[in-house]
């Protein structure tokens, strides 16, 4: 079986080298740590006001809502992801660079809006580069949490390091220390390849169609709630644990908690596919998030509680990340698997995520701070119902006629010893 990197990409037992994905996640997830709790406090050393902050945080949003699905369009269209993942990294880098020289509040959010699009590239096509190539050797059970948990640890380092640095040299060193991440996460992919039967040279199916689909619906608007619900932890809550008097060291060793129990979880996840269907780990997930948003709300000020309930992180974020990719493949592959990986992106993290954080922030503001993490809690229990109809709609005569459509379509590009995946 042919490797999926060019020169010495593969050991010595004919499979991939992984350790290439790895880098690639702790270095995306290394500049998405040093974004997310930083760039609003180089906004404001920039002299931006509050509002003017906020409108360009929700820039980030917005090109997350349709950034992604252009980019797996061009994938599968153009039968590459790395060449575009080489495009979104250089051109990137290059933003940044020219970040500095930027005043007017025009400017930078005409710049936010194009360094969002830029790197909305990355999360779905590396994605579905690593999972096409694990599915290859039948390792995406055993494989992918192992690699992806580079990502965890490439972002609660970078949050570390980063408030330490930006404590001693100040907030306009900003944009040359997120350079440096993805000049190095640059380097990364001028090493990657594309995997060898991963480009089809004939035209890809169409992807939208699929959506009809009631199993495919009932899944993406599980995944849609389960972001919408995750608004509440993004954006609030930090600023509920200050309200109840949790200090500074306090929330940060919350939020390491969390990111700790995910890249434990990451590491032993075969152990959990293994053992349990897919349904009852997706399903599952969802209704720990409600149990762990419901506490949070209602009974977030004992502290001993909290940290036991961060724990569920590995639940609500990583396991439901990895049971959700997994869930994808039985019916986005091949030269689908771009377009299916930027749906999931743009429906959960960019629609859900961003009107989540509208609702919530309604909710903070009309009701009470407790009363945002109970509409979390409902959201998450609503999509439990989601993911457990997705099952069952498989059931249905004209879904089971599609699926048999749709595997026609990319027979060309499945056909493969090691590249079996139950979704069950």
């Amino acid at each position: 079986m042919a490797t999926p990197f060019a020169g010495g990409g593969a050991t010595g037992a004919g499979r991939p080298d992984y350790a290439r994905f790895g880098l690639f996640y702790l270095g995306y997830y290394g500049y998405v740590g040093l974004i997310s709790p930083y760039v609003s406090l180089y906004f404001a050393d920039r002299g931006f006001n509050p509002v003017q902050i906020g409108v360009l945080m929700a820039s980030f949003q917005v090109s997350r809502i349709v950034g992604p699905y252009l980019w797996g369009w061009l994938s599968d269209v153009m039968h590459t992801r790395v060449r575009i993942l080489r495009v979104s990294a250089f051109t990137s880098l290059l933003a940044f660079l020219m970040l500095p020289g930027v005043g007017s509040y025009g400017g930078m959010m005409a710049m936010m809006l194009t360094l969002s699009l830029l790197t909305s590239a990355m999360s779905p096509l590396g994605d579905a580069l690593t999972i096409s190539t694990l599915r290859r050797y039948g390792a995406f059970d055993h494989s992918y949490g192992r690699i992806r948990m580079f990502g965890s640890v490439g972002f609660i380092g970078a949050v570390l390091a980063g408030g330490a640095l930006f404590e001693a040299v100040g907030m306009r060193a900003f944009p040359w220390v997120a350079s440096t991440l993805l000049a190095i996460l640059a380097g990364v992919v001028l090493t990657m390849h594309d995997a060898a039967d991963d480009g089809p040279r004939t035209a890809p199916p169409r992807a939208l169609p699929l959506l009809r689909r009631p199993d495919v619906a009932w899944f993406l608007a599980s995944a849609f709630l389960m972001m919408f619900a995750h608004a509440a932890l993004y954006v609030f809550y930090s600023l509920w644990l200050a309200q109840l008097g949790y200090s500074k060291f306090a929330i940060g060793v919350m939020w390491t908690i969390g990111v700790v129990a995910e890249i434990v979880f990451f590491y032993y996840q075969g152990l959990l596919f293994a053992r349990y269907a897919l349904r009852t780990i997706l399903a599952g997930t969802f209704v720990l998030a409600a149990l762990r948003f419901g506490l949070t709300g209602y009974l977030a000020q004992f502290a001993w509680l909290m940290a036991l309930v961060q724990v569920l992180h590995a639940a609500t974020f990583a396991a439901h990340h990895s049971a959700s990719l997994k869930r994808l493949q039985a019916w986005f592959a091949g030269p689908l698997q771009g377009r299916g990986q930027a749906l999931y992106t743009g429906i959960s993290y960019g629609v859900g995520g961003t009107l989540g954080g509208l609702a919530m922030g309604w909710t903070w503001n009309a009701l009470a701070p407790e009363h945002t993490f109970g509409l979390a809690a409902i959201a998450a229990a609503a999509g439990a119902f989601c993911a457990v109809m997705s099952f069952r709609a498989e059931g249905d005569g004209a879904a089971q006629a599609s699926a048999a459509q749709t595997r026609s379509a990319i027979a060309s590009d499945e056909v493969s010893p090691g590249d079996s995946m139950p979704n069950r």
